[in-house]
């Protein structure tokens, strides 16, 4: 069988593993966090936000995430299912937490983040649950690199890009850097090296890309 006709017999056009929160925007534009008075409510995370980003684009996005049994959760999939973009595939994980966000806007350049990931879902996802996901029936498989800060979701990641390099679906990392998530900058930079073996695409800001190099 040729790789056009694989490609040609795929389902979906993108894959997406990895964070989902709710994320909680200041309304007082230019407030210093401790000012704010009530926050916007919206849809988070760098895979969902891409997965939804495609799918806006007319393509069809499968993502894999975990969400927690509660109403933040319930919000998330809401959300995501209004868009379009198919969620059959993340499960819920009992016993932990959908996270979320809150963000600060002070233009031009501060925008303060707090971030409740303690216990969170979604870096509760298996290697089971990327086996249950359709890989292989996906043109572009993508991650981010917050993926790679615990287990199980690190091993679950890599095993889910191992499949996708064996299938022949294109791998592309967002690099995806955020301090809080690591108990130190250098293990950052040695789990980014440890999966470029796999990837075929890598997108991140320059001060990103000098940090796992």
């Amino acid at each position: 069988m040729s790789v056009d006709h694989i490609r040609k017999a795929r389902l979906y056009d993108t894959l997406h593993i990895g964070r989902s929160c709710i994320d909680l925007y200041a309304n007082e534009i230019g407030a210093p966090f401790i000012n704010i008075k009530s926050f916007a409510a919206y849809v988070g995370g760098s895979p969902t936000n891409i997965s939804v980003g495609v799918r806006r684009l007319g393509l069809r996005s499968v993502l894999l995430t975990g969400l927690g049994e509660d109403a933040v959760g319930d919000f998330v999939l809401k959300f995501l299912e209004d868009e379009g973009v198919e969620t059959k595939f993340s499960p819920r994980k009992p016993g932990h937490r959908t996270s979320a966000v809150l963000l600060g806007i002070e233009p031009p350049d501060r925008f303060p983040l707090v971030y409740y990931r303690d216990n969170c879902a979604d870096i509760e996802l298996t290697i089971d649950d990327v086996l249950a996901a359709p890989i292989a029936d996906s043109y572009i498989f993508q991650f981010a690199g917050t993926n790679l800060s615990k287990d199980p979701s690190r091993s679950a990641t890599l095993c889910a890009a191992e499949l996708a390099q064996r299938a022949r679906t294109e791998v592309v990392l967002d690099i995806d850097f955020r301090p809080d998530q690591w108990h130190d900058p250098r293990a950052f930079g040695v789990a980014i090296r440890s999966a470029l073996r796999l990837v075929d695409i890598v997108i991140g800001t320059e001060d990103e890309i000098f940090l796992f190099f």
